[in-house]
């Protein structure tokens, strides 16, 4: 099994950033390769989606997660089925002296299907690079928006 984290300070209220961490669709279109349907929250702080991957050049992957929260501050998510059998983490949201800190956690297990295509070295970068990118642009995102 894979792992990363990733944190990144960013300069603005940790309420504020906690707002987008939560707003699970609102991240997902802060990326172009991802796509979030068949939402629904069961009850407060839960969420189930359908979550979609294309990379270009790499692959396809759809999967259904669920998002929780266990307390503030912090959002756990998993795969619960398709393509990815090992998909997990959490998000972290802190406050710091010039504003918060945004952390991503992961971990993963690359499909068997993709195994033979796609070298777990390049996997392992390229979700690196996705986990920072991502890190990045809620950055961006939080930060340029109106307070």
């Amino acid at each position: 099994m894979a792992s990363l984290t990733y944190s990144i300070p960013i300069r603005t209220s940790s309420d504020k950033l906690w707002a987008l961490v939560c707003d699970v669709r609102r991240v997902a279109q802060l990326f172009p390769f991802t796509i979030v349907d068949e939402y629904h929250s069961p009850e407060p702080c839960n969420w189930v989606f359908r979550r979609r991957v294309n990379i270009p050049n790499v692959t396809d992957l759809t999967w259904r997660e669920h998002s929780w929260t266990e307390r503030e501050g912090e959002l756990h998510f998993r795969a619960v089925d398709g393509d990815l059998q090992t998909f997990n983490g959490h998000w972290q949201v802190a406050a710091n002296d010039t504003g918060a800190t945004l952390t991503l956690a992961l971990e993963y297990v690359i499909p068997e299907a993709l195994r033979p295509r796609v070298p777990s070295a390049m996997v392992d970068y390229v979700m690196g690079e996705l986990c920072k990118t991502i890190c990045l642009r809620m950055k961006e995102a939080v930060e340029e928006a109106p307070v």
